[in-house]
């Protein structure tokens, strides 16, 4: 017959012998922790059968540490030091502290983000955040590499890699913005009337703005494509010409003196929101970011 297995030791009997160390009995022992004498007994009796030594010397009137006890007590406090340890490692795990790096679009980062962060650092002041600016498809390129946790961009204009999630977190309404001045004009005699500051082709939004002008019928006289949303309103502002961009959540998205004007023929929307990668390990965190997004769902 083989030799039997060894049973793991009970950190129960090892902080038992700790208690007898420090309080120096087996009666003070059993008080300590709320057992019986004899309780404590069986259990010494137990944990030197496990080590195959005596650990204590019992010829006195009563049992006090012998050599490999003593040998025996430096290694128990420190076992019990570390489980205590680990006991609160594990108490005090928070899926929503660490590091999330994520990616903005800039309309989003001067516009919705920053009240969306000061809700985030209220609700969860463990968690940390590095932002990275770019456009749409970059940023979600960095997200399916790896590079950054999530991003908050302009909806796809197709379908995102199968490993990618979408969660829509706010739609802004497009308006048509002349220069002041302009505030008798409809949607068609601004855009007709006047040069067209278009935003960046290449940008998810550019393109959706794009596809809806289209739907609508309008082939404009452009003189300009610019990468920033706020840089095309301050083309317009200056009197340069008229476009087309989201009204941004944001105290003050447009600024005072601009002509605004709504489309004629039905509300038109560009959604915002988040992607991820999906199992990601930051989910906890992304999702925090999403609630923080709208004001209801970020306290």
């Amino acid at each position: 017959m083989g030799q039997e297995e060894p049973r793991p030791m009970s950190i129960r009997f090892i902080r038992t012998f700790v208690s007898i160390a420090r309080l120096g009995s087996f009666s003070a022992a059993a008080r300590a922790l709320g057992m019986t004498q004899s309780t404590v007994s069986l259990q010494m009796k137990a944990l030197e059968a496990q080590m195959r030594a005596e650990l204590f010397d019992r010829s006195g009137r009563r049992p006090t540490l012998n050599g490999p006890g003593r040998a025996f007590l430096a290694k128990a406090e420190e076992v019990v030091r570390l489980y205590d340890q680990l006991r609160d490692v594990a108490g005090a795990y928070d899926e929503h502290a660490g590091i999330l790096k994520f990616g903005a679009v800039n309309s989003v980062v001067t516009g919705m983000l920053p009240a969306a962060l000061r809700r985030l650092s209220r609700n969860y002041p463990r968690l940390q955040t590095q932002i990275v600016c770019g456009l749409s498809q970059d940023l979600v390129r960095k997200v399916d590499d790896g590079e950054i946790d999530a991003a908050i961009v302009s909806a796809p204009p197709s379908g995102l890699a199968p490993n990618l999630s979408w969660m829509t977190a706010a739609r802004e309404t497009l308006v048509v913005i002349g220069p002041p001045g302009t505030g008798a004009m409809s949607e068609e005699g601004l855009l007709r009337g006047h040069p067209f500051i278009r935003f960046n082709r290449k940008a998810w939004a550019g393109r959706f703005i794009e596809s809806k002008l289209r739907e609508h019928g309008y082939y404009l006289k452009e003189i300009m494509e610019l990468d920033s949303m706020e840089a095309v309103v301050a083309m317009v502002a200056t009197g340069m010409g008229v476009s087309v961009v989201p009204k941004r959540a944001a105290p003050d998205p447009l600024p005072a003196g601009l002509t605004v004007v709504a489309f004629q023929n039905g509300t038109i929307s560009r959604e915002i929101g988040i992607v991820m990668r999906m199992g990601s390990a930051s989910a906890p965190m992304v999702e925090a970011l999403f609630a923080s997004l709208t004001p209801s769902g970020g306290g």
